[in-house]
């Protein structure tokens, strides 16, 4: 059988046509024209080898199975050629620059493109996030040092001391106006920076309240409760009396003794006067309406009653048993002296 010719389909000069269309396309429509064309070339001069043994059975049957032979390695070979023409072709493409609108394409459109707009935008959304943090920022930092300035240097709490509620007063050493002199310093003072200790110290700078507390009463006053001094006994002076609490501290002149006992203390006064006010707080109020004198030395302590007789105490250890001993010597013992010092073993002269 004569071998196609060049100028017929399928020959050489279609063949080589095919191929350089194949090179200036990367589609696959050309890869698989270019692919079948070639394969078509060898399928014709298969078909006229076998149609020289179609004279015999034998030749027929050995025919059919070259024939599905070659049919399978055309199908393979075809594939095999798909597959570099392809490889080729990406190849290519790969290295061949690609143009601005191909490469928009390839990326998914003009839209995906400007990359440059897309940073501007956000930057500017941060900037504008930043601007809006900063306002609020300066916003709060305006509100908190108004309110600051309002509560700590504007009249608005400012302290009056014409409205201060004072208690525990006795009204003769302390008295409401007393007190409210006391802390007329702090007049005009907003409440939010009064030092309400420094308050108090200045009521106690009256000797005769022993204590003071000191509490805010909004928006402009304050509340005052004082404790009074308790006068035990009363101490000699020059030109009269002076009444003396549990602390040793004198805090009122007195034209006489009245029934206060009259009392001796040590130069540690405070020491002293609590032995003094250990003792007498022990006495029942019989015993204890009868001392007319009592000294403390610090370490001893001795009085002496109404009537003449002197008690030897001693220290303020077993006070109530002191005292019980005591008022059943006065009942049953009379004498000069009474020591009972010694609870156990009470002395009597």
């Amino acid at each position: 059988m004569r071998p196609p010719s060049p100028r017929r389909p399928g020959g050489r000069h279609d063949r080589s046509r095919a191929a350089s269309n194949a090179s200036g396309k990367v589609s696959d429509e050309a890869v698989e024209a270019s692919s079948g064309q070639g394969l078509s070339s060898e399928g014709d001069q298969a078909r006229g080898e076998a149609s020289q043994r179609r004279s015999s059975p034998r030749s027929r049957e050995r025919g059919s199975r070259e024939a599905r032979s070659d049919r399978q390695a055309r199908g393979e070979g075809g594939e095999e050629a798909s597959s570099a023409v392809v490889r080729r072709s990406a190849r290519g493409t790969v290295a061949t620059p690609i143009a601005a609108a191909d490469a928009a394409a390839l990326l998914g459109g003009e839209e995906m493109t400007d990359l440059g707009d897309r940073l501007r935008e956000r930057a500017r959304a941060r900037r504008m996030l930043l601007l809006r943090r900063v306002a609020i920022a300066v916003l709060t930092v305006a509100i908190v040092g108004g309110a600051a300035w309002v509560a700590f240097f504007s009249p608005l709490f400012a302290l009056s001391t014409s409205a201060i509620q004072v208690s525990g007063e006795d009204g003769t050493l302390a008295t409401d106006e007393s007190v409210r002199s006391s802390v007329a310093a702090f007049e005009g003072v907003p409440l939010t920076r009064l030092n309400t200790q420094e308050v108090a110290r200045a009521v106690e700078s009256n000797v005769a309240v022993k204590s003071a507390s000191v509490s805010r009463r909004w928006p402009t006053s304050l509340t005052v409760s004082v404790t009074m001094r308790t006068g035990m006994a009363v101490e000699a002076a020059s030109g009269g009396y002076w009444l003396v609490d549990d602390q040793g501290v004198a805090f009122q002149q007195l034209s006489g003794a009245g029934t206060y006992p009259l009392v001796t203390l040590p130069d540690d006064r405070t020491t002293g006067a609590s032995d003094v006010a250990s003792v007498l707080g022990a006495l029942d109020e019989s015993t204890r309406s009868q001392v007319s004198a009592i000294t403390a030395t610090g370490t001893q302590v001795t009085f002496t009653l109404r009537g003449g007789q002197s008690v030897k105490w001693g220290t303020n250890a077993d006070a109530p048993q002191k005292a019980r001993v005591l008022a059943t010597l006065l009942a049953n013992v009379q004498a000069s002296t009474y020591d009972v010092s010694s609870p156990n073993h009470p002395v009597t002269s």
